[in-house]
């Protein structure tokens, strides 16, 4: 019987103790909260953080529920904002070679952001234990580079190709790193990919190769290019071309065989109607002749851009000279 109201009166304790505390918990109170600060707004590639303060206290009002789950969280609350904003302090400074950028902001002036942040936990900030945050950031070296694409095969579907030229965004990429890095760095490349049974034009998303990365520490202005490829349906035409003398004033005593060349070339659909033989030329050197050559080398001295060659027929000249 004793034994039972001993264990009556621990569980009313207990109960009493778990209303006490949950009224306790609900009341609104000050407390003080640590919270977890990140600068935005700043090239995280090209400056280096030199130093920064990245924890703060706050005194906030809100109920032990809140501040205790929010204590629960594995990371502490972050409170984020842009040092592009016009609140924002600036200066430089020196240091030997390096200048260091301070960007500094008074706590006072973040309340604002600080309010509407905490609030979306229930809690409502009062103040904080410092005065000012600080960021300060080291600008690095850079080096610009052209893509090289040369990694980058394409393997079209039977009668279809390249027309004109990919267009490649951002055309030109900056490294940042150490000026020693930078220098033993010759080029930017693609990764090693090739596209296949390619018929339509496209835009491919083509990452870059980081083979730079061992060398130290070094980050790109881009890491992913973006290429543009044009692709047109082909179809086969053939152009009989004259072949003219370079390098003689008169051709007079001088036979080629032949004097018409065939070009075999590929012309995009669209285009075939655009596309004569006036629009080609190709020559020989009247020079070759003087060295003695046997034949003569063909040159294709113009064609459309729009077309091309598969092959010209013949690419080598015989000649005959009549004294």
């Amino acid at each position: 019987m004793r034994g039972r109201q001993i264990r009556n009166f621990l569980v009313i304790l207990g109960l009493t103790a778990l209303v006490w505390l949950a009224m306790a918990m609900s009341e609104r109170k000050e407390y003080n909260l640590p919270v977890k600060v990140k600068m935005t707004g700043f090239d995280t590639k090209r400056y280096a953080v030199v130093s920064a303060d990245t924890l703060m206290m706050l005194q906030v009002e809100s109920t032990g529920f809140n501040v205790f789950f929010l204590g629960l969280k594995k990371e502490p609350l972050t409170i984020e904002f842009d040092i592009k904003n016009e609140a924002v302090h600036r200066h430089s400074q020196r240091r030997d070679t390096v200048v260091d950028l301070f960007r500094t902001v008074a706590v006072a002036d973040l309340s604002t952001l600080l309010s509407d942040q905490l609030s979306a936990f229930g809690v409502h900030y009062k103040s904080s234990g410092r005065d000012s945050l600080q960021l300060v950031l080291n600008e690095r070296a850079s080096k610009v580079f052209r893509p090289d694409l040369s990694n980058m095969k394409i393997n079209f579907s039977e009668g279809f190709g390249l027309y004109g030229e990919p267009m490649v965004s951002p055309m030109e990429v900056t490294l940042y790193g150490s000026p020693e890095v930078l220098a033993a760095i010759g080029g930017v490349g693609v990764k090693p990919m090739t596209l296949t049974d390619v018929r339509e034009t496209r835009t491919y998303r083509i990452p870059l190769d980081k083979a730079w990365k061992a060398l130290g520490d070094v980050y790109a202005s881009d890491d992913i290019l973006t290429v543009n490829i044009p692709v047109k349906r082909y179809v086969e035409q053939h152009f009989i071309v004259p072949v003219t003398v370079d390098g003689v004033d008169t051709n007079q005593g001088l036979r080629l065989y032949p004097d018409r060349v065939t070009f075999h070339v590929w012309v995009a659909q669209d285009d075939f109607a655009a596309v004569s033989a006036e629009r080609f030329s190709a020559s020989v050197d009247y020079r070759d002749i003087s060295s003695g050559a046997q034949r003569l080398k063909l040159h294709v001295d113009r064609f459309p851009r729009n077309v091309r060659i598969r092959k010209i027929e013949p690419e080598e000249i015989e000649y005959v000279i009549i004294k």
